[in-house]
């Protein structure tokens, strides 16, 4: 017999059966009276009854942290605005010929590639293979790229190399139609050549979304209603274009006055595409140098140096500097100041709010003053910073979030 049990064998079998019965027992006894109680007629209570659950909050947006402690520079960025939209056409200087890609005023960005084909287009038409650029701005190197992309060689000469140029100070919204002429002053049947560029523009643009690097993003962006400040209509007639190109990006829709993010400010909502032109520009110039293509820092006084280029075509993609250097007089400078706040990645979204744009950029948060109208900047070429219209810009975006 095994000592290590307390019991006998034989007394210990029956008092496990006598403990298994007891057990069932009571779990019987307890299972008939939480029946008893189901079926029993509910008590109503005598207290008063309780009360609704609140509504959802609106889930709120962590705000910009728009003061000077984050504010990390202030650049400002002419744009080359021609009355009659951008200038592509062919040109010839004795045996050289020159393409001009310029003047694309607010749009630079939105229409480089459509306007990059058109322009390489019509320089492969002069049965040459090399070609020179001028220009390291977003239309210089789209314009470089399509060249290569054709099995060109290809050399650009700048002053300012990509980083330096105004297109790195750009807003980085997808706005193909932001000045880009007068409607008084357009040619007949730009339309239908804006519409080219525009949509060949947003497919190549649509190519780069998804990219590890995030080049172009779409975000989302709402329009807020209030402020103190008044929209007075423009005393030009600047070009309004796209109503029939809303098909390109998912449709802005109203906002749900309970889901509002802001305290009843937004109106409406969308998403908008999104250049992320610091990462942009560098993948740009990547992929033109790994295609083989040259870059030479070089300034030109005067057209003839330009003129003594060793190629036979020269693209002149120099934006405002084509004022100056290939007698374009109606070129107008449009000035605009953009200050950047920090990235601030935990507020990924934008609005349009009394007079001021806020998007938050992978390389910073962009905040501008637009103005009453389009008039705001016109023929301003100063490139100065203003430092009320820094301070008035950050408390508007302040203001957004009372």
């Amino acid at each position: 017999m095994n000592s290590r049990f307390p019991f006998h064998g034989g007394k210990a079998m029956r008092t496990d059966r006598e403990g298994m019965q007891s057990n069932r027992r009571v779990f019987l006894a307890g299972g008939a009276a939480a029946l008893a109680a189901s079926c029993a007629p509910t008590m109503r209570a005598t207290g008063p009854a309780p009360s609704p659950p609140p509504p959802p909050q609106a889930p709120r947006r962590e705000p910009f942290r728009a003061d000077r402690e984050h504010l990390m520079k202030v650049t400002v960025c002419t744009r080359p605005f021609r009355p009659a939209g951008p200038r592509l056409e062919i040109e010839r200087f004795g045996e050289k010929t020159v393409v001009h890609n310029y003047g694309h005023g607010g749009s630079g960005w939105s229409l480089s590639w459509g306007c990059a084909a058109q322009a390489a287009a019509l320089a492969r038409s002069q049965g040459h293979s090399e070609f020179a650029v001028l220009g390291a701005g977003v239309i210089g190197l789209t314009t470089a790229l399509r060249l290569l992309e054709s099995g060109a060689r290809v050399t650009i000469y700048a002053e300012d190399f990509p980083a330096e140029t105004r297109s790195a100070r750009a807003t980085g919204v997808w706005s193909p139609s932001s000045r880009i002429g007068l409607a008084s002053e357009v040619p007949p049947g730009f339309a239908q050549r804006w519409e080219e560029w525009t949509r060949y523009s947003h497919a190549r643009h649509l190519q780069m979304v998804g990219l590890d690097d995030a080049p172009i993003e779409y975000q989302t962006q709402y329009y807020l209603r209030g402020g103190v400040m008044e929209r007075t209509p423009a005393s030009r007639d600047f070009l309004e274009l796209g109503r029939g190109l809303r098909n390109l990006n998912p449709p802005w829709t109203d906002t749900d006055p309970e889901r509002d993010p802001f305290p009843g400010k937004a109106r409406r909502k969308g998403q908008s595409m999104i250049f992320n032109v610091t990462g942009y520009f560098d993948r740009l110039a990547r992929q033109f140098e790994r295609r083989g293509g040259r870059m030479v820092r070089r300034a030109f006084a005067e057209r003839s140096e330009a003129l003594a280029l060793p190629e036979p075509v020269i693209l002149n993609c120099m934006g405002y500097g084509a004022k100056s250097l290939w007698g374009d007089e109606t070129l107008v400078p449009v000035r605009g100041q953009i200050n950047w706040l920090v990235p601030q990645p935990r507020a990924r979204y934008g609005f349009f709010y009394d007079g001021v744009s806020a998007i938050s950029r992978r390389d910073g948060v962009i905040i501008q003053y637009t103005g009453p109208n389009d008039d705001f900047g016109y023929a301003n070429a100063s490139e100065s910073v203003d430092a009320a219209e820094t301070d008035r810009a950050l408390a508007t975006v302040r203001r957004a979030y009372e």
